[in-house]
């Protein structure tokens, strides 16, 4: 639904480390976050096996993964599953940016829960399970998360002054009809797209747009339309000058929970700038070859062969990452 706004962060703190040295007085100090669900960062309670902490020890700057979830949920007092489970890779060696879907019906082993979908872990544990459940199934060792709830993504991209989207023909329909369900939640009226093609979208437009599943390949195709957006928000915000500081501090970074402190993310930020290859990879998982959908009790489930799905995941992530400690 809404992860493509975690790259918006991203780029802007992209500025901030670009400009640093250049002239430190105009950064702005740092503006008061949403306040993360405390994590408690051992490798066990996240979910790293010795097995994966002994193979990236024994890298030289090993990828930095980052949880990106977008929580549907209307209000805070909402628990809400992740309607969208990213992992954000900065390749430190090779200067890239990669970022993979997870399909949010996987069918995978929660702890303490049991087989269910990966996005009920977030409903059932907080950040601190979702973060652990993909760690588990997918011999990973993210250790930080993004998250941002359905208002706050759609506040986000109206502080941006909107994004260029492509909308098809047969999506329009569908995109305002999801405008017509969050009209219901604001008690104000809907402001429809009228036409396809492309054209600058507000924030709940692009929110929308992001939720269609009933147009392609239902949640397949939703995935691109998420990947696609981030890209685009993320290749506008490459070049934005110091007039977006402002925005950011006040209007967006308050939209965004993280576990990152801010030292922590201008560090973040700064593997980012300082990437050879400005282009973001992209991937989703379970792929096409990989996944079978299935009734389980009565209920829809993306399967997969984890084994399998982990080493497509790991090849995708690690790619020509092979520089290894003597």
């Amino acid at each position: 639904m809404k992860a493509f706004i975690f790259l918006i962060f991203f780029s802007i703190l992209c500025s901030y480390t670009s400009n640093a040295q250049d002239n430190q007085a105009q950064i702005p100090a740092a503006p008061v976050r949403k306040s993360p669900v405390p994590l408690n960062r051992s490798a066990e309670a996240l979910g790293i096996s010795p097995k994966v902490q002994q193979k990236i020890k024994t890298m030289t700057n090993a990828p930095i993964n980052i949880a990106l979830f977008a929580v549907d949920r209307r209000t805070e007092q909402e628990a809400g599953n992740s309607d969208v489970v990213m992992i954000i890779s900065i390749d430190q060696l090779n200067g890239k940016i990669k970022m993979a879907s997870i399909m949010r019906d996987t069918y995978v082993k929660i702890e303490g829960k049991g087989m269910d979908k990966i996005n009920a872990a977030y409903a059932m544990g907080g950040p601190q399970l979702a973060i652990k459940t993909i760690n588990q199934n997918f011999d990973l060792d993210i250790k930080d998360y993004m998250n941002v709830d359905f208002y706050g993504a759609a506040k986000i991209v109206d502080a941006l002054g909107g994004i260029m989207v492509n909308v098809k023909a047969q999506e329009l329909p569908y995109l305002n009809n999801y405008l017509d369900e969050l009209a219901i939640y604001d008690k104000i009226s809907a402001v429809h797209v009228q036409d396809p093609g492309l054209q600058k979208l507000n924030g709940k437009q692009t929110v929308a747009y992001t939720r269609i599943r009933a147009v392609g390949k239902g949640d397949y195709e939703r995935t691109e339309r998420q990947r696609s957006v981030l890209v685009s928000i993320f290749d506008k915000l490459k070049g934005s000058g110091q007039e977006i500081f402002p925005v950011f501090a006040s209007e967006v970074l308050p939209n965004i929970e993280t576990s990152m402190a801010n030292f922590t993310l201008l560090n973040f930020a700064g593997s980012i700038l300082n990437s050879k290859n400005k282009t973001i990879e992209q991937a989703r998982f379970p792929l096409d070859k990989e996944g079978v959908g299935k009734r389980i009790n009565n209920i829809w489930y993306l399967t997969t062969d984890l084994k399998t799905t982990t080493s497509s995941l790991h090849n995708f992530i690690y790619k020509n990452n092979t520089s290894s400690k003597k």
